[in-house]
C-alpha cells in the first residue's frame, strides 16, 4: 500500500480546518523532536557540565575555606561565642552552567507544548505525546536539572553555550554538541531557514514512529489491503467503504457483495467475549481472540487472517498455526456449523504456500509475501487463490443445501 500526498488548502477563509491543520503540525513537531531529544539528554546526563560558585558559610573554632573578610570585619566586636564563629566563602560545585540551563528552559517547553496533547482524539500520537509528556516531567524533576533555574533568555544562553561548546568548556563536548545541533531543529523558524534546514524540518514531521511496533502494523494495513483487492480482481462488488481505521471497532472497513452474497472485511475486530470457551479462573474473565483481518458472511462463514512480520525460510510454521487452532478451540461455536477457514501472512523469499486442514473442511493457509519489490504480485495470486476457494466454499454449500443434502459433505 503506496503513501500519496494530500493537498490541504490553507488560510483564514478555511476557518477551523486550517487552525486544527496548524495544530496538528505543531503536535507533530513537538513529538518528533522529543523522540529525538530523549537520547540526547541521557548522554548529557551522563557526563553533565559543572562550574564552580562561591557559598557563605559558617566556619567554628578553624577557619575552613577563604575568610569573607568584609562580614567578619563588620561582625567584630559582636562576635562573642565559643568556640568562634568565621564567616568563610567556600566553592562549590554546581550543574547551573548555561548550556544546562538551556536545557531545562527548553525541557520546560517541551513540557507546556506536550501538554496540549490533551485536547486531540485518541490516536498513536496522543500516545506517544503522553508518554514523552511523563518523561519530561519526570526530568524536571531529577537530578541535575532539579538544581537548575534559567537566569537569562533562551537567546542568550543558547549563544553562551555555543560559545563555551567552542572553548571546550562543557566537559561533555559530543553530547552538547548534538544538543546545540537538535536545538536548531527544535527552535528553527522556517521564514528565516535556508532551502536544507527547511528540507529537514519536513523529514522530521513525517518521521515514522521508531520501533517494531510501527512496522507491524503497516504489514498489518498492507494485507488488509491485499484482501480487499483479491476480493475485487474475482468479482466481488464494493457496496460499501473502505472507511477511515479509526472507525474499525464499531464499523467494518468495507462491505463486498458477490452473486447476491453479501460480506464484512473488519480489521482488529474482537471475538465476543460471550462465546469463549476458556476463562481466567480468579476473574472469570474470558481469554480473548482479535485477528488481524476478519472476513464476516451474512450466513455467518468467516475467513480470519492473521499478518505476521516475520522473515521465514521453511514451509511450515507451527507456532503462529496454533495460534491459529486456538481461535477454534476458544471460539469453537462459531464453527459447529460452518467450517473453519484460516490464512496466515509472512515475509518469505520461498515460495511459501502450504494449507493445513482436518476433518469437516477445517483449513488454515499459509501465504509468503516475498521481499522483493519484483516478485511482490506472487503474494496477491496466492491471496486470490485463498479468497476465490472461499468464495467457492459458500457456493458449494448452497448447492448442497438446496438438494437436501447436510453440508461439508466431503
Amino acid at each position: 500500500m503506496s503513501l500519496e500526498p494530500t493537498n490541504i488548502e490553507v488560510g483564514d477563509e478555511y476557518g477551523d480546518e486550517y487552525h486544527a491543520f496548524a495544530d496538528l503540525i505543531r503536535l507533530r513537531h513537538v513529538l518528533a523532536c522529543s523522540l529525538k531529544f530523549k537520547p540526547i539528554l541521557e548522554a548529557i546526563k551522563r557526563g553533565y557540565s559543572q562550574a564552580s560558585e562561591m557559598v557563605r558559610s559558617e566556619s567554628k573554632g578553624a577557619i575552613s575555606g577563604r575568610l569573607d573578610i568584609p562580614l567578619y570585619l563588620s561582625r567584630r566586636g559582636t562576635n562573642l561565642s565559643w568556640p568562634r564563629t568565621f564567616p568563610v566563602l567556600i566553592a562549590q560545585a554546581t550543574a547551573s552552567t548555561p548550556e544546562n540551563q538551556l536545557v531545562v528552559d527548553t525541557l520546560r517547553q517541551m513540557v507546556r507544548r506536550l501538554n496540549t496533547s490533551n485536547f486531540f482524539d485518541v490516536s498513536a500520537e496522543r500516545t506517544y505525546c503522553l508518554n514523552l509528556l511523563r518523561w519530561g516531567r519526570e526530568q524536571l524533576h531529577s537530578e541535575p536539572w532539579d538544581s537548575v533555574v534559567p537566569t537569562r533568555s533562551a537567546v542568550r544562553l543558547r549563544r553562551e553555550a555555543e560559545h563555551r561548546l567552542r572553548k571546550r568548556q562543557t566537559g561533555n563536548q559530543p553530547a552538547y554538541g548534538q544538543f546545540l545541533e537538535w536545538y536548531r531543529q527544535w527552535s528553527l523558524d522556517s521564514a528565516l531557514s535556508s532551502p536544507e534546514e527547511s528540507e529537514q524540518l519536513v523529514d522530521l514531521l513525517l518521521a515514522f514512529p521508531p520501533g517494531d511496533f510501527f512496522g507491524d502494523r503497516v504489514f498489518e494495513i498492507w494485507c488488509l489491503h491485499q484482501a480487499i483487492e483479491s476480493f475485487r480482481r474475482c468479482g466481488a462488488q464494493l457496496v460499501d467503504g473502505p472507511r477511515l481505521l479509526l472507525k474499525r471497532a464499531n464499523h467494518p472497513i468495507c462491505t463486498l457483495n458477490f452473486e447476491g452474497y453479501q460480506f464484512e472485511i473488519w480489521f482488529q475486530r474482537a471475538f465476543p467475549s460471550t462465546v469463549a470457551r476458556w476463562k481466567y479462573i480468579d476473574s472469570r474473565r474470558a481469554l480473548g481472540g482479535i485477528p488481524d483481518i476478519t472476513v464476516l458472511g451474512c450466513d455467518g462463514r468467516q475467513l480470519l487472517i492473521d499478518a505476521k512480520r516475520r522473515e521465514v525460510r521453511t514451509q511450515t510454521r507451527s507456532e503462529e498455526t496454533y495460534k491459529m487452532l486456538g481461535y477454534l478451540e476458544n471460539f469453537r461455536s462459531l464453527f459447529e456449523n460452518k467450517p473453519f477457514w484460516g490464512a496466515l501472512c509472512f515475509l518469505s523469499d520461498s515460495e511459501l504456500f502450504r494449507e493445513v486442514s482436518a476433518e469437516g473442511n477445517h483449513r488454515i493457509m499459509l501465504l509468503g509475501a516475498h521481499t522483493n519489490d519484483s516478485r511482490i504480485c506472487a503474494f496477491g495470486g496466492r491471496m486470490d487463490t485463498l479468497v476465490s476457494e472461499w468464495l467457492s466454499e459458500r457456493q458449494s454449500e448452497a448447492s448442497l443445501d438446496s438438494k437436501g443434502l447436510p453440508p461439508h459433505v466431503m
